[in-house]
């Protein structure tokens, strides 16, 4: 409970920041392409250090990790908060450094702290354990986006305190914490392996499982997409002058909708299976991207991202228990940090492209595009589907 606890407190404040950094760059340098620089940049580490990352939970000390990784996220949100306030030039150049640094933090977190939960807990109870991990994000997703979105509308720099107060609070429940969570080593002894072979490792188990193969592809492709839509309903809300917590509500929505599928996907997990809820997924996700392509309301807005956000957490509690059931537990890190590579890559790419489709198609345009491609990935998805079957655990 202390991990889960202070770790959702820490996503808290990140989302808090997520949110607070495009927003700033629209009203500093009004520029779309800008803040999806911004945005790349705190994704990015998702795209260059999941496998490394992998590699640091599998041979090291996971519960220093975790505290390492508090303290780089504390000193960037920090200097973020410095930068706000003196508003030197190139303003958005200095952003995203800071926040591809504390996105670096964030990539090594999310690894090692899955690792570190499979750990401590029995098979029997991984289902409701991921559920229970995964209802960190929506959390976040809801207290964060609508926090961080009021707080900037109260001043520029009150996001970047409170997600330094969320950093603190973290360290304070990890450092209270007794055990070390040490990682996994191989079970028959042999000699040690270059970096680039235990990396390469990692690849190879996860390439072949089909499914996972198969998934962590698609999941790519779609996170795409969704960062895409994100940053668009970010422009157009705050384009039309709406203030800026109407932002955090919508984008927030996807939080209330995320807890109701943590609650729902143990049994979902467990009872329909992993290729079904996928399926699923993406048949859904397409439903919901309609509406939020053709209308500007807020409350429609929210409805349709309230929906997105309970599919995505039911979709990836039943990919982490499939994965955690079929990999081995010395390369889990490694298969996980190369899933991550694949799955985060696909959003870092999206929050970069985001910026420059808005820029010379404008948000409507831009939505209906992002509509007609994830149409068109379920689509392929779901054929591609029917011959990819989970293997038995």
């Amino acid at each position: 409970m202390l991990l889960w606890t202070g770790n959702a407190a820490s996503f808290v404040g990140f989302h808090n920041v997520r949110i607070a950094y495009p927003l700033l760059v629209l009203t500093v340098a009004d520029s779309a392409p800008m803040a999806g620089w911004v945005g790349f940049s705190m994704v990015l580490p998702s795209l260059l250090f999941p496998i490394p990352a992998g590699v640091v939970a599998d041979r090291w000390n996971r519960r220093r990790t975790l505290l390492t990784c508090q303290l780089v996220g504390l000193a960037a949100t920090g200097l973020a908060a410095a930068i706000v306030l003196a508003t030197p030039p190139r303003i958005g150049v200095l952003l995203c450094i800071t926040a591809f640094l504390e996105g670096s933090a964030y990539a090594f977190f999310g690894v090692c702290e899955l690792a570190a939960v499979r750990d401590v807990v029995t098979a029997r109870q991984r289902a409701a354990a991921f559920a229970f991990l995964e209802a960190e994000q929506p959390i976040a997703i809801l207290i964060g986006r609508a926090s961080g979105a009021a707080g900037y509308g109260l001043a520029r720099w009150f996001p970047f305190a409170a997600n330094a107060v969320s950093y603190l609070f973290c360290l304070a429940t990890l450092s209270t914490m007794r055990g070390e969570f040490a990682a996994r080593r191989p079970t028959e002894p042999g000699p040690d392996t270059g970096g680039s072979t235990r990396i390469w490792a990692g690849v190879r188990v996860a390439w072949s499982e089909p499914f996972l193969r198969f998934t962590t592809a698609v999941t790519g492709v779609s996170n795409l997409i969704i960062q895409v839509v994100i940053l668009a309903m970010l422009v157009d809300l705050t384009g039309a002058g709406r203030p800026a917590w109407t932002a955090g509500m919508v984008l927030g929505a996807a939080g209330v909708g995320g807890l109701l599928g943590s609650a729902a996907s143990p049994w979902l997990s467990t009872r329909v299976g992993a290729v079904a809820v996928y399926r699923g997924a993406l048949c859904v996700w397409s439903a919901l991207l309609l509406p939020i392509a053709v209308s500007t309301d807020p409350s429609v807005l929210a409805l349709c991202w309230c929906g997105v956000g309970a599919v995505g957490v039911t979709s990836n509690v039943a990919l982490a228990v499939f994965a955690v059931d079929v990999l081995p537990p010395e390369t889990l890190g490694r298969a996980i940090g190369a899933i991550s590579l694949v799955t985060q890559g696909g959003g870092a790419l999206g929050t970069l492209a985001a910026g420059y489709l808005l820029a010379s198609l404008g948000p409507a345009a831009t939505s209906k595009l992002a509509f007609a491609a994830m149409l068109t990935l379920a689509a392929a998805g779901f054929a591609a589907s029917r011959s990819v079957r989970a293997a038995p655990v």
